[in-house]
């Protein structure tokens, strides 16, 4: 018998739209442009490729000393503030761990947080050109309706909402590092009921951190107890 459970949450949640095609970019923005492009297609693992690529980039940026898996949870786990309520509204991310297998997590405690999920399963899956492995598919809730998130989670698999794809983009739009980058106009994030044009934030992580503080948000620690204690079993 198989048990699981899923996670709806309620609370404000992120779109990324646009309204034009643009012109080749430098990397970051490119891969922020095809992440958006091929998530508007319905192409969610594209989406998802092209957003961790737009992570990693900005890790390189910032860590150059560190290897792909620490920087890249890095970054992840140092921007959980924006992060999560872009991408994973309502659940407390420091604190929450995931029965799932992943190589080499990086998370304190040894189990797997959602930046190594994230990293292990997605990022190293299709960076490599592989299939994305049962169990681990995007959930399309993204287009809306808007203060609606869906996960759903068995011990040893994961559905994330494909709004963490939304949560990547935007760690990557606000980070310092990546002050010059453009998108075509008229991409944008939205954050409940407001629209803040990318072009217009690039690299202003802590004006966002102001934004998201006016609005309340519930911090749910997640615990899959048993399952957790199959994933220290390697059940």
């Amino acid at each position: 018998m198989t048990i699981r459970t899923s996670v709806t949450l309620m609370s404000w949640a992120p779109q990324l739209l646009f309204t034009s095609r643009g012109l080749e970019m430098a990397k970051v923005g490119d891969s922020v442009r095809k992440a958006i492009e091929d998530w508007e297609k319905g192409e969610a693992e594209f989406a998802m490729l092209h957003a961790c690529n737009a992570v990693d980039g900005t890790a390189r940026k910032l860590r150059p000393d560190l290897g792909s898996n620490a920087r890249f949870t890095g970054f992840v786990r140092d921007n959980y503030s924006l992060f999560g309520p872009m991408g994973a509204p309502g659940i407390d991310l420091v604190k929450t761990r995931w029965p799932v297998k992943v190589p080499y997590p990086k998370a304190a405690g040894g189990l797997p947080d959602i930046a190594d999920v994230i990293y292990g399963i997605h990022r190293c899956t299709h960076g490599h050109g592989a299939e994305l492995p049962d169990g681990f598919d995007l959930i399309a809730d993204a287009a809306g309706p808007a203060q609606i998130t869906n996960m759903e989670i068995e011990a040893g698999k994961v559905h994330l909402s494909d709004r963490v794809i939304f949560g990547l983009l935007a760690i990557a739009v606000l980070s310092p590092a990546n002050i010059g980058q453009s998108v075509p106009v008229g991409y944008h994030l939205s954050f409940a009921g407001t629209a803040f044009p990318i072009n217009e934030w690039w690299g202003r992580a802590e004006d966002f951190r102001a934004v998201l503080a006016q609005v309340s948000l519930p911090s749910v620690t997640l615990d899959f107890g048993d399952w957790m204690v199959g994933y220290l079993n390697g059940v």
